[in-house]
């Protein structure tokens, strides 16, 4: 059983939990799955990804393990306090040959019910066992923060991700659940800005955004045609195979990490802006 002062994570080297979140069809999963790869490639460090969506999971159709069974299934099933599932976890985790450094999570993709079974507690476990095993883990969550696991992974979270894109409605949905985090008192002193398919010729412009939403902006991820962007939604390809959205996304997780040990062989750990401290805004 995890106590209370073990929930309070910190950042202590480069341990961090940062969950996505935002209004349904934003392109949230698909930000999750960009960024965590992207920081696996480039970083000397073991990423995680858990796909904690759990009324619509989809991680598991990017990763084409639609026939297997989740881990959250085997931990569910097996639940006992005071049991550390940090073995079940590892052993269990989905690695693809391209990217040996990142780990998956898949989520309730088979047998709906055990969803009652997941419970605050274990969704506590849950994440605290994973972020043992990674260095960064990303978390994807359903849009409804009142679902449970949605809640633990906000809460949990070192930081948060709001995805949203320049659609009036989206903006304005956000801006209600942001409210009603608020009253909730769930800080969102660690809440992030990022603006999929921006286009500077929109009407909501950044600048307007980020001052509806109150949020400071982590980075814009620029718009490719809706042709590409429906094929890719299809063929479940990688957005990384666009130059300028894999820019645009490693120069977010540069904002968001304070530092990042590159793979490149006598590369420098650099010191990098963090919206935690606005007054550290050592350069590159």
């Amino acid at each position: 059983m995890i106590r209370n002062n073990e929930l309070q994570l910190t950042e202590i080297g480069y341990k961090k939990i940062v969950t996505f979140w935002g209004v349904g069809s934003v392109g949230k999963t698909t930000m999750a799955l960009t960024f965590a790869q992207t920081l696996a490639k480039i970083a000397d460090l073991k990423v995680g990804l858990l796909d904690f969506a759990v009324i619509t999971p989809s991680i598991h159709l990017f990763l084409d393990t639609e026939d297997q069974e989740s881990t959250i299934k085997l931990v569910l099933k097996s639940w006992q306090d005071n049991f550390s599932y940090k073995d079940i976890l590892e052993e269990n985790a989905f690695r693809t040959e391209d990217i040996p450094n990142l780990l998956y999570w898949t989520g309730l993709t088979k047998h709906p019910e055990l969803i009652e079974k997941l419970g605050p507690n274990q969704a506590k476990t849950i994440i605290f066992e994973l972020s043992e095993i990674v260095d960064v883990l990303f978390i994807d969550v359903q849009s409804d923060t009142l679902i449970i696991p949605t809640d633990i992974a906000l809460k949990m979270a070192t930081d948060v991700i709001v995805v949203v894109d320049q659609n009036r409605n989206v903006i304005e949905n956000t801006a209600k659940w942001l409210n009603n985090l608020y009253v909730r008192q769930v800080g969102i002193n660690k809440f992030h800005l990022l603006i999929n398919q921006y286009s500077d010729k929109a009407m909501y412009t950044k600048v307007k955004i980020e001052n509806n939403l109150g949020l400071p902006l982590l980075g814009t991820i620029p718009a490719i045609s809706k042709v590409k962007y429906d094929n890719l939604t299809v063929t479940l390809d990688s957005l990384l195979k666009y130059r300028e959205i894999a820019d645009h996304v490693k120069e977010a997780l540069l904002k968001l990490h304070k530092k990042i040990p590159f793979k490149k062989k006598g590369a420098k750990r650099f010191r990098l802006f963090s919206f935690s401290n606005k007054k550290d805004s050592d350069s590159i």
